[in-house]
């Protein structure tokens, strides 16, 4: 008995098919582990540009500890030089600066495409909804001249209710993930928000900074007139004078000199 109300179970269930059964669905396993991979390409995407920063980053140490135990006295030499790097790193921030509208889109673009795997997954607990509620429907106006395919029907027809209660049960548990995993991509936007302000930012202050070292190089350069130019002009003047004392003794000792002719013998 039991092996025939299986068979017939069977046959019931078949015409279910024609009510509307959902095809192939998405697996959550799949989603989830393409939207894990996105997120984690988010966060490696465009290592020129962090290599880019990081060499700043490492020139303007390196600068620092270049001032710090440098041993040169020229300090117009030492402040040249700075201005000289500093300028490199000043056009790097700019130009990244100004590329911040592309490196943002391209920083984003992985995380529009977890927004649409997360649209998938709405698409695909709506789904069982539908079914279920068409099969809701048909468990309550099913009828047929013979009872015992009504019976087998709405036998099916509950059971099939039932598990697709179970089926939303688990995309609600999966769902739970996936608000976590767009938590975490509306963290990674920010971060990447942030990114992009200090590179604005700045962009702004080694321009500035490296307008008060140009200024500070020039006035430098200004002021040499009175603190090298003119001590070294007063010691020429000084030296140049007193070699006119030399020089007067040189025209004294050689003017002295005279050549004495002898008489020519005539014999």
């Amino acid at each position: 008995m039991k092996t025939v109300f299986t068979v017939i179970a069977v046959f019931a269930l078949g015409p279910l098919s024609t009510i509307g059964c959902s095809p192939v669905q998405a697996m959550p396993q799949d989603l989830a582990t393409a939207t894990q991979k996105i997120v984690n390409q988010v966060k490696e995407q465009d290592n020129s540009v962090f290599e880019e920063i990081q060499q700043n980053i490492d020139m303007v140490n390196k600068l620092r500890a270049d001032i710090e135990t440098s041993k040169e006295s020229n300090k117009q030499k030492l402040l040249n030089n700075v201005v000289k790097e500093l300028e490199k790193v000043t056009i790097s921030y700019e130009n990244l600066s100004g590329r911040r509208v592309d490196i943002r889109k391209n920083l984003l673009k992985k995380i529009t495409s977890i927004e649409e795997l997360q649209k998938k997954v709405q698409k695909e607990t709506a789904r069982p909804n539908e079914l279920k509620n068409s099969y809701s429907n048909t468990l309550r106006t099913f009828s047929d001249p013979e009872p015992e395919i009504v019976r087998t029907r709405k036998a099916a027809l509950t059971q099939a209710i039932k598990y697709i209660d179970m089926q939303l049960q688990l995309w609600s548990g999966f769902n739970s993930t996936e608000q976590q995993i767009r938590q975490e991509t509306v963290v990674v936007q920010k971060r990447i928000d942030s990114f992009l302000s200090v590179i604005e930012s700045s962009a702004i202050l080694f321009r500035e900074g490296l307008n008060l070292l140009k200024l500070q190089r020039d006035i430098n350069d200004a002021l040499s007139l009175f603190t090298q130019d003119l001590p070294r002009m007063e010691q020429l003047s000084r030296d140049m004078e007193q070699s006119w004392s030399h020089l007067d003794m040189l025209v004294n000792t050689l003017t002295s000199m005279s050549i004495k002719i002898s008489p020519v013998n005539r014999d």
